[in-house]
């Protein structure tokens, strides 16, 4: 908004019409009241019918001239306003005789050929005009004054910066935007007669001013000479300010026009409130000085609260340490050897002069100028204070920094079912695999793993890998600063299916019979049983079997039958007990 007066000034040498938007097209037309009365457009051709019947389909005819005929069909009317058509005697519409005394008949007919007049009310309870140009405040309204002295006026249309015309009953504009407004209007009658556009140019100021304050006389920071004073400046880019007022201590408020004398402000604490107006009634809101010859601790500031104070300065500052980067609070301040120490001392006073300090020594010697290492692995005491600027030193602290260097080491280790073949370990889907730490320092912070390339896992206790296969695992230990073991691999390979069993006679089957509703497949006595198991994964460990439910056996093949019916249970086992079964039926005969 800071270039609005100069815009202002340029649109006014401007030619209006490039600037306005084009009025809207009015039909010149022919206008009935309720009461019967007719306008017409004064510069609309004019044609008079004769019928003997008010139907509007009855049949018409023009009215000739033959005296004036150069002038009628058309003809135009010459007169604004009431215009007359006669006929020399009336004639009672009963009777059909001549009225008596004699009068004549008169239609009355309205020429109507000038526009309406508009006025535009700007209503609102602060303008000011500045450079020539107009500025209102909050809350403007407006509204038109039109007239007409014939047809009478039918609409009024606005049109604000260059839009399109609209009808002002039917769309209603608010002025709330802090900008500048270019302003259009005018008026049309009922017979289509439009007024030539007005034009309005005007400001919206909706910003209150700033105001700020300035130190004039001896000071130095804060601390202020009694004969110093302040003065009081406000800006506003717009209407203008129109004053400054100021209270002191909640009293009368006044008008600012000299420097406020420091020496009239009472001992303790004492407050200037102060604010500006501008000319279009936009109050700033109060700002606040303090001043106070106790030690608040509050900075000069001009950009936001407007405060200061003046004070004796009897207070050390406050110092205290910091690590930046890595670090844990435990038995003691652990931290890595990418973290550094950096020791902070405030004085809100007077200021800070020096801090100085000492590692595993009792001698202040060191001055602390930025953030700086410990080199030792292990335990380092580190001593530390500092002085403001008016000779106050702070009571040295002591801080107790433990140095971790040493990097976390991770394990893995399998619970349960496994076996090793060469290079490979088999585990099962209940094999629980577990990773165990050790950390002297700090401590660990966590353990992440992540499972045939996925996502990082935060290891919280032993888990499983269900799924068959082969399967790569990595993992990594970091502790509580952040020292991270480089990523470890291991891989396995999980069997959860048991072997395939598979058997065959030495002979053909010779016949088959059901007994008890089981089928049984015959075979000769000299028949050989021959077992098998076969496992894709960690390999086939053993096949037991039981002949019609007695001890477990392991010879193969089975032979030596003798005549009868035979149920044989086969078992198999693979390098991680996965078992499967099977049961085979068959009758021996001799």
């Amino acid at each position: 908004m800071t270039n609005i007066n100069q815009l202002s000034v340029a649109l006014l040498f401007l030619p209006l019409m490039a600037m306005a938007q084009e009025p809207l097209k009015h039909e010149k037309k022919i206008y009935s009241t309720s009461d019967g009365k007719i306008f017409v457009n004064k510069t609309l051709p004019v044609y008079f019918r004769i019928a003997t019947s008010p139907a509007e389909n009855a049949p018409s005819f023009i009215l000739p001239s033959v005296e004036t005929a150069k002038y009628a069909n058309p003809m135009y009317f010459d007169t604004e306003g009431r215009n007359t058509l006669r006929s020399p005697s009336a004639v009672d519409t009963t009777t059909k005789k001549v009225v008596l005394p004699k009068r004549e008949i008169i239609y009355e007919i309205y020429a109507d050929g000038l526009p309406p007049r508009t006025k535009i009310k700007l209503n609102t309870a602060s303008r000011y005009i500045k450079n020539g140009v107009s500025y209102f405040g909050k809350g403007l309204k407006f509204d038109f004054e039109s007239s007409d002295e014939t047809s009478g006026v039918e609409a009024t249309y606005l049109s604000v910066n260059k839009s399109v015309y609209q009808d002002f009953a039917k769309s209603q504009k608010a002025f709330d935007e802090e900008k500048e407004y270019f302003v259009s209007y005018y008026s049309v009658d009922h017979v289509g007669n439009a007024e030539s556009p007005k034009t309005e140019i005007f400001c919206i100021d909706l910003t209150a001013p700033v105001t700020s304050f300035k130190i004039i006389g001896a000071s130095k920071g804060n601390v202020l000479s009694s004969k110093a004073s302040i003065s009081l400046s406000s800006k506003d880019t717009l209407s203008g300010v129109k004053r400054i007022v100021y209270s002191i201590n909640e009293g009368t408020e006044k008008v600012f026009s000299i420097p406020i004398p420091i020496s009239i402000l009472k001992d303790g604490k004492s407050k200037i409130h102060y604010y500006a107006i501008d000319n279009v009634g936009n109050k700033e809101e109060t700002k606040v000085l303090t001043a106070s010859t106790e030690a608040v601790g509050e900075k000069l500031d001009n950009t936001n609260g407007s405060t200061f104070s003046f004070y004796i300065d009897r207070e050390a500052p406050a110092t205290s340490i910091e690590i930046i980067g890595d670090q844990y609070k435990g038995k003691f301040l652990y931290i890595s050897e990418r973290s550094r120490i950096k020791i902070n001392a405030i004085d809100e006073k007077s200021g800070v002069e020096k801090i100085i300090y000492s590692i595993n020594n009792n001698l202040l010697k060191e001055k602390y100028s930025e953030p700086f290492a410990i080199s030792n692995q292990g335990l380092s005491t580190v001593l530390y204070t500092s002085s403001d600027n008016v000779g106050n030193v702070a009571v040295p602290k002591v801080q107790q920094i433990f140095l971790d260097k040493g990097l976390p080491v991770s394990n893995l280790s399998y619970r349960g079912k496994q076996f090793v073949d060469r290079d490979t370990i088999f585990i099962t889907g209940d094999t629980q695999i577990a990773i165990s730490t050790s950390e002297t320092g700090s401590g660990i912070q966590a353990i992440e793993y992540s499972l045939d390339g996925g996502n990082k896992i935060v290891y919280t206790s032993a888990f499983k890998v269900g799924q068959d296969g082969y399967h790569t695992l990595e993992y990594q230990t970091k502790d509580n600063v952040n020292n991270v073991e480089g990523i470890k691999k291991c891989s396995f390979f999980v069997d959860n299916i048991a072997p395939k069993i598979y058997y065959h006679f030495s002979v053909k089957a010779i016949g088959e019979k059901t007994v008890r509703d089981e089928n049984y497949v015959i075979y000769p006595s000299n028949s050989i049983l021959y077992i098998a198991a076969t496992d894709n994964a960690s390999g086939g460990e053993k096949i037991e079997y039981r002949i019609n439910g007695k001890e477990v056996q392991t010879v193969t093949p089975v032979k030596g039958f003798a005549a009868g019916n035979y149920e044989i249970e086969i078992v198999a086992y693979d390098m991680l007990k996965n078992k499967s079964s099977q049961i085979i039926r068959f009758a021996i005969e001799n």
